[in-house]
């Protein structure tokens, strides 16, 4: 077990990049409500998360023992682009950015743009999608970064093996909210993983909707069947229950709250065993290691107090029962360099 992630890059200049940010009028960019509110949100903790993202940062720097000005960087699942703009903001030679939300691509261009610095390269997909852009541009970045991304893709080990068929020697970095070992944590995301599940008075649950789509593509089940399908295809994509049902091979899984959207296969913030997550990397030859995240001590009066008892705590032994987030580092093994 490790402590958090050291910080090695410069105060000042990551100081600097959250003035910058703040101190632009965001709103002038035409950036959607939606992902504009969620900027509005983020600027106050802004300097947090900037934290964050310069001990993974760093890591890579250290995995690779290459200067940042060298480096090749991927931001996986960036969402709103706060950590691609940091990285070429500190100087990365090339910073590649993937969502599949069309929308968050769309955003990171005109705060690119608002800003006169940004990503090299905006890619609207997956971990197909950038596999297939590095081949057709003959690109092998060194290491991919996923803030708070990991939790909800589909199949891990499709993932895996898209970013490793690229380079056997890319450096992974993760950090994850969905922790199992924060029980307080644990309790929280269970509670939305069943309100995704089941549904509420504004919008129907996951399992209404795998149950509408069986019915749709076998008219001739009976409800029975139907609420049997429906509960044991938890966890699927809609391609995925057509190929369960047809093959008459429920997907029983261990967690009973783990779900996703059968629409996408995004999952509610799922939580894993880290064993699971080194399990997954093993076939490419990748060790996986974890550290412990850390509270926002910058907050004023108690909170802030609070938050440094807490994270002294978690620097210690036995501190990951309160950790607020993990971070996966993922390193190629020997035989792979």
């Amino acid at each position: 077990m490790a402590t958090p992630l050291s910080n090695p890059l410069s105060s000042e200049k990551l100081s600097q990049f959250v003035s910058t940010m703040r101190s632009t009028e965001i709103a002038s960019a035409g950036i959607n409500e939606y992902h504009l509110q969620y900027i509005r949100r983020m600027l106050p903790v802004l300097d947090y998360y900037v934290d964050i993202y310069a001990r993974c940062i760093g890591w890579i720097t250290k995995q690779t023992q290459k200067p940042l000005e060298q480096l090749t960087l991927v931001d996986y699942g960036g969402g709103e682009g706060f950590c691609s703009m940091l990285m070429k903001y500190i100087g990365a030679h090339q910073v590649i950015y993937v969502d599949m939300n069309p929308e968050a691509s769309d955003t990171i261009g005109r705060l690119s743009d608002l800003m006169g610095w940004g990503p090299d390269v905006v890619l609207t997909g997956d971990a197909r999608s950038l596999r297939e852009w590095c081949q057709r541009e003959s690109e092998v970045p060194d290491g991919v970064l996923g803030m708070d991304v990991i939790e909800h893709i589909y199949s891990l080990d499709e993932f895996f093996g898209e970013l490793t068929s690229i380079s056997p020697k890319i450096q992974m970095v993760f950090t994850t909210a969905s922790t199992p070992y924060n029980r307080r944590k644990v309790r929280e995301l269970h509670k939305v993983m069943l309100t995704d599940e089941l549904g509420d008075e504004h919008h129907e649950g996951f399992r209404e909707m795998r149950r509408q789509f069986i019915q749709k593509h076998n008219p001739q089940m009976g409800n029975e069947q139907l609420d049997y399908w429906a509960t044991n295809t938890r966890g699927l994509n809609y391609d995925d229950i057509l190929r369960a049902v047809d093959r008459n091979s429920p997907n029983l899984l261990r967690d009973k709250y783990n779900t996703c959207d059968p629409s996408t296969g995004s999952w509610t913030e799922r939580i894993l065993p880290v064993e699971d997550y080194r399990q997954l990397l093993l076939p490419y030859q990748y060790q996986l290691d974890e550290a412990l995240g850390f509270y926002n001590e910058r907050h004023n009066g108690l909170k802030g107090t609070l938050a440094r008892m807490a994270n002294r705590r978690i620097a210690r032994r036995g501190g990951r029962r309160i950790a607020p987030f993990l971070f996966l580092t993922a390193t190629p093994s020997e035989t792979n360099l």
